[in-house]
């Protein structure tokens, strides 16, 4: 006859195996209840053929085990990830003040949407593609914009009347 604990520690290891599957095969919860299910039943071996104590460290291994070691896990594995297959982009204070910078100086600044802007999309000022956000309205491709602001490193946009022509254009004219 097989040891209890052997039958035990199979339950844990393949209720652990279900956790590492939803993490890779995200099912909306069905996997970590049926881990959850089979470390309970783990533990209900233990209780049943061992000593209270067994049964008592076998919890809290369970219970403390189990989302410390899943979260150091996840955190070595989505650092590793992070490191391996992210382009890489300079982040911090520096970059997103260079970022919002570069964006300043569109504002005041006439363009055109080169898609729909529901509220965000793509405007061209200055012959350089922008993304772009207006102030919560719907504008459909080719309308006339404005730059009326910079925010958190985002150009904002509002729909402006269409100059006649581009050699009468005066901006001025337009506010």
């Amino acid at each position: 006859m097989t040891d209890y604990l052997s039958i035990a520690f199979l339950l844990f290891g393949l209720g652990v195996v279900l956790f590492l599957a939803e993490y890779f095969l995200p099912t909306g919860g069905f996997l970590l209840v049926g881990g959850t299910l089979l470390c309970a039943a783990g533990v209900a071996v233990i209780a049943m053929y061992g000593e209270a104590v067994e049964a008592v460290a076998a919890l809290v291994v369970l219970c403390l085990g189990i989302p410390i070691g899943g979260s150091v896990l996840i955190s070595i594995w989505g650092k590793r990830m992070a490191a391996t297959h992210s382009p890489a982009v300079e982040t911090g204070p520096g970059a997103v003040q260079e970022m919002v910078a570069e964006f300043e100086q569109y504002r005041g600044r006439y363009g055109k949407t080169l898609s729909p802007m529901r509220p965000a999309g793509t405007v061209e000022i200055d012959g350089r593609r922008v993304d772009a956000l207006t102030e919560g309205v719907m504008l459909d491709a080719n309308v006339w914009v404005k730059c009326i602001d910079v925010r958190a490193g985002t150009v904002v946009v509002r729909q402006v009347a269409a100059p006649r022509d581009l050699a009468d254009f005066d901006p001025a004219d337009l506010t």
